[in-house]
């Protein structure tokens, strides 16, 4: 239960932590009831090794068809460029690729996602469209009181925010740049002591040049506050498509530059959506889902977890051993725009299938009212609009573990399969949805992840100005795919 409100109480955090708990003892018991096996050889191909996370070896990889390979990755939230992070698991995966079907002769179907709808492309699309809104007015010039203002505004929002972030490294670059904002600030305060003093006196070329230079500083605050004042306000689907399109261009560009070949078969979330809501509907019919209040459909987990059949965190079942982190990590990936939602679920490990849309959001009908999907379920209902009930390798970056592929294979290991073209039905309930996922090491940058998040990321047209992609792919090569790597332009 939650409070009034709809703000969780320390007791709500506290049942949410020992509901958490049990099912973490739950899936450690059940974990060894669902152990993963080695398919059947159909081939008399040379054997193939390969470092499977599901296991945390190598196993031998056995197609499940002959030589044929089904491989679906994972591909990029396009709403900002691409980085050295994301060169680094598409390179190795690039080469991967190529061992497989040049050197061992394989055929192989490589199916990759562009995510376009997620709630960072909905409130970074907001923010873009009203801060170039709010530039135009040029406040700082005309309206010079207002201006500041409206920045000091934002900087108690901004504050409001920071201390509320528990991660030490986002803590420590929101507070840089309330620091830059509050030197620009500091900058401009003796320009306009001496207007005041001189009510005739123009405002001097030193005054517009500070008042620039506060505006420039300001653009993450003032984005933040104008999105909190007026995001909802912003219904125009054009500028959600507009950012999208913008940063899959840009990533194609990087890969096509770093000589990555390019997906055999490319599906965008925004293209899917019959199929995503088919497959919610499914999930909901098996008694796996449920209906919020506010139209929103969850996954219910502890139903999942309760099934004979069933075990949740295959991939990390470690992840249930610290409550409170479970909780974080499960809450950071519904995403910013549904923290508000957390209450409707029935446990705290439940997550969304698919997410009503407020004013602000763009949105799809749906049997249960208007929306958008829910993060987890994208790839599993395109890969099976494609690929069929089964999976022979799933790829992407080692962040993705958990809760994302963990979620992934709870929703397939239930779901009865379809397929838009032949309308097959049968049944994925077995351990071995995907039988190989791999999962490329994380990329750091002077010891932090290299995130958009914590904007401490080198971007791959940045990195291109002084490094050529060979030289790129050799520095890859040198290292362990699976491997973490730290990244120093000195290295």
């Amino acid at each position: 239960m939650s409070s009034s409100t709809g703000v969780n109480t320390a007791a709500d955090d506290i049942q949410n932590v020992n509901k958490t708990k049990e099912a973490a003892n739950n899936a450690h018991i059940k974990r060894g009831l669902f152990p993963w096996t080695v398919p059947e050889p159909k081939t008399t191909a040379p054997e193939l090794v390969i470092y499977n996370s599901f296991t945390r070896k190598k196993e031998k990889f056995v197609p499940k068809v002959g030589k044929q390979v089904n491989w679906y990755i994972c591909g990029p939230t396009v709403y900002d460029s691409a980085h050295m992070g994301h060169a680094r698991a598409y390179l190795s995966f690039d080469i991967l690729r190529r061992v497989l079907s040049d050197y061992f002769g394989y055929d192989v179907k490589f199916v990759m996602n562009i995510t376009d709808i997620d709630d960072k492309i909905i409130k970074r699309a907001r923010q873009n469209y009203l801060w170039e809104e709010y530039k135009k007015k040029e406040d700082y010039k005309n309206e010079k009181a207002k201006f500041l203002k409206d920045v000091l505004a934002a900087v108690e929002h901004f504050k409001i925010k920071l201390d509320g972030e528990a991660d030490p490294d986002k803590e420590k670059m929101l507070f840089g740049i309330l620091v830059k904002v509050n030197s620009a600030l500091e900058k401009v305060e003796p320009h306009l002591v001496d207007e005041s003093k001189n009510s005739c006196a123009k405002s001097s070329e030193a005054t517009f040049t500070a008042l620039q230079e506060l505006l420039d500083v300001s653009k993450d605050v003032l984005s933040e506050w104008l999105d909190l004042q007026y995001g909802s306000t912003v219904n125009q689907l054009s500028v959600f498509e507009k950012l999208a399109k913008k940063y899959e261009s840009e990533f194609m560009s990087d890969m096509q530059k770093l000589n990555v070949l390019p997906p055999d078969v490319l599906v965008r979330v925004s293209e899917y959506i019959p199929e995503i809501i088919q497959y919610v509907q499914k999930i909901v019919d098996n008694g796996y889902g449920y209906v919020a209040k506010d139209g929103s459909v969850y996954f219910d987990s502890i139903a999942f977890e309760n099934s004979p059949k069933h075990s949740y965190a295959k991939l990390v079942p470690e992840a249930f051993g610290n409550a409170e982190e479970l909780m974080k990590n499960m809450r950071e990936s519904e995403g910013e725009l549904s923290m508000g939602n957390l209450q409707d679920k029935r446990n705290p490990t439940d997550f969304a299938l698919w997410k009503a849309s407020k004013d602000g959001e763009p949105y799809w009908n749906s049997p249960w009212g208007k929306g958008r999907p829910g993060w987890h379920i994208e790839c599993s209902a395109m890969s099976s609009a494609i690929c069929g009930p089964s999976l022979d390798i799933h790829a992407g970056g080692f962040d993705l573990k958990f809760p994302h592929h963990d979620n992934e294979i709870a929703q397939a290991n239930l779901m009865l399969s379809f397929s838009v073209f032949q309308q097959v039905e049968a049944h994925y309930d077995c351990s071995n949805w995907v039988n190989y996922f791999l999962h490329c090491g994380t990329l750091r940058i002077a010891g932090l992840k290299m995130s958009k998040s914590l904007k401490n990321f080198v971007t791959i047209q940045e990195a291109l100005k002084k490094y050529t992609a060979r030289q790129l792919r050799i520095l890859f090569l040198m290292h362990n795919w699976s491997d973490v790597l730290d990244y120093r332009f000195v290295s």
